[in-house]
């Protein structure tokens, strides 16, 4: 089922990012979605959505590794240590292929309402990966070895609207279109699922092959 889960996901975002190639009318209701966004939260501060272009988003990607890194350390979890300190390098790899391979225009200036105007291709949507892969693996890490509940939910809570949060600016701004988004929060998962399932199973074949190394 593991496989297939991901099979499924894989050829959803293969068909999503051929119709971005193939079909101009996807990115005219990207471009539609952006103003009915635009339009309707036009009454809230434009810093609401600048926050993940600021300090806040070095510091949201520094906090699960920081306490992340000491719990794991300390506990002497290796292989977690391993895989959550991986997805800021692997998210980076994958943008560096896709985004070059693609090369997706961002939408237009007239439609990016911050100061700031990236130059670099749009699909897929760094800050949405790297949000999504790292603080997907926090709902993960806090289902797996929290035992407060109170400081597990509450840490779900944050994750999950964080990662909207970051989805939702960077189509504010317009400096995405929503299909970025959310080519990067399925990228995301294929990779969440491939940390989650996958990964550990190859340990397990490892310490089998190599009984000393228990």
């Amino acid at each position: 089922m593991k496989k297939i889960y991901l099979i499924v996901l894989f050829l959803f975002f293969l068909i999503l990012t051929v119709m971005i190639i193939s079909c101009p009318v996807i990115t005219q209701w990207d471009r539609s979605f952006i103003i009915f966004i635009q339009e309707h939260l036009a009454f809230l501060p434009l810093t609401i959505p600048m926050l993940p272009d600021c300090a806040l988003y070095i510091v949201m990607i520094a906090l699960p590794l920081l306490f992340g890194g000491i719990f794991f350390v300390k506990n002497k979890l290796w292989t977690d240590l391993i895989c959550l300190f991986s997805i800021p390098l692997v998210t980076f790899m994958f943008n560096c292929i896709l985004k070059p391979l693609v090369r997706r225009s961002r939408p237009p200036l007239e439609l990016q309402i911050s100061s700031i105007h990236p130059d670099s291709f749009s699909y897929v949507s760094s800050h949405s990966l790297v949000t999504f892969c790292l603080w997907a693996m926090v709902i993960r890490y806090l289902h797996k070895y929290c035992r407060n509940r109170i400081l597990r939910y509450t840490g779900y809570t944050v994750a999950v609207l964080w990662i909207l949060f970051v989805g939702l600016s960077r189509i504010w701004l317009g400096v995405h279109n929503p299909t970025d988004v959310l080519g990067a929060y399925i990228l995301g998962l294929i990779l969440v699922i491939f940390y989650i399932k996958i990964i550990p199973q190859m340990e397990k074949y490892v310490v089998k092959k190599l009984p000393k190394l228990k």
